[in-house]
């Protein structure tokens, strides 16, 4: 009996001791969390007392004096003088008074001759006038038909042989360029070049003219040699008979520059 008093007494110990230490661990809990928010809250206080607080800021201005250049203020300004234009005055001129005529004073009866002027007679030649019949009168014949006109220039360029198809000036040009390039390379001694001791290029340069008939007149022949004119003018001379150029419907002369070039290699 006595142990099982002991045994009880001191279970009833251990659960008095067990109570015990299990609030004591309750209280533990509640300050920490206690403390915390004590903490937190003067952590925010402190926070807001340095934001709100002033702080004084000194500014240290500094000035620096540069000393004085002495040539500086020594300069002195150029002075310029803008003269204006005095404009003359033009004196008035004065017309000298005429002198006025002085009348003689004639007594009322005194006869006044009047001035009797002389009258001149031209005679005229007694032939006899003429009448002209208006039906033998012709108009003017216009200076412009004697006048040369260039083949770029002419109203309507001469029709060469075989070119009587183009319709306008410049497929009548270049089929007479065409035309006229076949009949010198048929035509022209391309061996007289080498036989005058020539060499490289060479140029001759022809103008003539077709004139109101059709026909071709040579006006100009340039070239290195003598004999290379005379084939040249050989040459040119069996350019057939064309229709003339025309300008206001009337035939005029047309000039035309040929250049005639052939090399000669020895």
């Amino acid at each position: 009996m006595n142990k099982l008093n002991k045994s009880q007494k001191i279970v009833r110990q251990n659960d008095k001791t067990l109570k015990k230490s299990q609030k004591h661990e309750v209280n533990l809990q509640k300050n920490s969390t206690l403390y915390f928010q004590i903490g937190l809250i003067l952590c925010l206080l402190a926070s807001y007392a340095a934001l709100e607080a002033n702080f004084a800021i000194t500014n240290e201005s500094y000035v620096y004096n540069e000393p004085l250049d002495d040539e500086l203020y020594d300069m002195v300004p150029e002075s310029f003088v803008i003269e204006k234009k005095v404009e003359e005055k033009k004196q008035p001129v004065f017309k000298k008074p005429k002198e006025p005529r002085q009348f003689e004073v004639v007594d009322n009866d005194t006869k006044i001759e009047k001035a009797v002027e002389e009258i001149v007679t031209i005679e005229q030649p007694t032939k006899p006038t003429k009448v002209i019949d208006p039906d033998s009168l012709k108009p003017d014949d216009d200076p412009r038909e004697d006048e040369t006109y260039s083949i770029l220039a002419v109203q309507k360029v001469p029709v060469y042989p075989g070119c009587e198809r183009a319709k306008n000036n410049t497929e009548r040009r270049a089929c007479m360029s065409q035309k006229l390039g076949k009949l010198i390379q048929r035509k022209f001694d391309t061996g007289l070049g080498s036989d005058l001791g020539l060499n490289g290029r060479q140029k001759i340069y022809v103008n003539f003219k077709i004139n109101k008939q059709g026909n071709v007149e040579i006006q100009k022949i340039r070239s290195p040699h003598q004999k290379l004119d005379k084939e040249a003018k050989r040459v040119v001379s069996k350019i057939p008979k064309m229709q003339p150029g025309k300008n206001n419907d009337r035939a005029v002369e047309v000039s035309y520059n040929l250049p005639i070039i052939f090399d000669v290699k020895n």
